[in-house]
């Protein structure tokens, strides 16, 4: 069946893929692992189709031959993929390593991702991060156990000097946020929310995207109050280049949390109070806290 995965009928391709997984599923143990292995390295180009439910069968599969053959040889294959030149062939094997990690659990997917980090080399860290994003998107609440162990290596990328590096940790941060939302990790988040808050005036539009989106998903992780106090402090700044932004992020607020938002408002009186010097309101917040 394996050469009948090159037959490029889009129909041929699916069915052959679904097959092939569904083998895997059942019966992994009457195919020796180094078949296997040849078949990881077909559906890797089948990663890239153009038709949508081929790349799904596509994963599933990996999936499935993953958890068949143990996730070492597939991991070392998809980590030198890395080093490619051409990108997309990297974005695939930045996606089948998050299938690996979802299949195996991200223990056997993480410290082989870490280390990999460490290679001076633009490309291999910027798949690094890519698979981190896609590894955290895929687990969702499993992330609780691993955010202590990235928060290293996402220092590291969130001051790099290049924009690629800055934006892909801000998207790691963005499903790290939506994971642990909840679970007692506001500590480990507001440490990250500080990387991330130096951005806020790039003028990139993917990066300004990505700082957004991680901004926005930590309205969830560690709260709305919080992020309010970030963004008081620059709503009425004499620069109208800081406002802007700040108001954006007042405005995303607004739409996303804004009954959260009531208990954080700063009180500033009223103007009558202001003009006695004495504080006569009764403000229903307060009457009922």
């Amino acid at each position: 069946m394996t050469p009948i995965l090159r037959n490029r009928h889009e129909k041929v391709q699916e069915a052959t893929i679904n097959l092939i997984g569904r083998i895997a599923d059942r019966g992994a143990e009457f195919v020796p692992a180094k078949e296997w292995m040849r078949i990881c390295f077909e559906l890797l180009d089948l990663l890239k189709a153009h038709k949508k439910a081929i790349r799904r069968a596509a994963v599933n599969s990996f999936g499935y031959i993953a958890k068949a053959i143990g996730p070492q040889d597939v991991l070392s294959v998809l980590l030198t993929n890395l080093k490619v030149q051409e990108r997309q062939s990297r974005v695939c094997s930045t996606v089948a390593i998050a299938i690996v990690s979802e299949t195996c659990g991200p223990f056997t997917c993480i410290p082989a991702i870490l280390n990999e980090y460490r290679t001076p080399e633009l490309n291999v860290r910027n798949g690094c991060l890519k698979a981190l994003a896609f590894v955290f998107e895929y687990v969702g609440e499993m992330s609780k156990d691993y955010i202590h162990s990235v928060v290293g290596l996402l220092e590291d990328a969130l001051t790099d000097r290049d924009h690629v590096h800055r934006q892909t940790a801000c998207a790691i941060v963005k499903h790290l946020a939506i994971g642990v939302a909840g679970l007692g990790y506001e500590e480990a988040l507001t440490h990250l929310l500080n990387l991330v808050w130096p951005n806020i005036f790039e003028t990139s539009p993917h990066v300004i995207g990505g700082v957004m989106d991680a901004i926005e998903a930590m309205r969830l992780g560690v709260g709305a109050g919080p992020i309010l106090s970030y963004v008081l402090q620059g709503l009425f700044h004499p620069a109208r280049r800081v406002r802007e932004v700040y108001w954006r992020m007042y405005n995303t607020l607004i739409l996303g949390a804004s009954d959260a938002m009531v208990p954080f408002y700063p009180n500033l009186g009223s103007a009558a109070d202001l003009a006695t010097g004495q504080d006569y309101t009764r403000h229903e917040l307060m009457m009922w806290v």
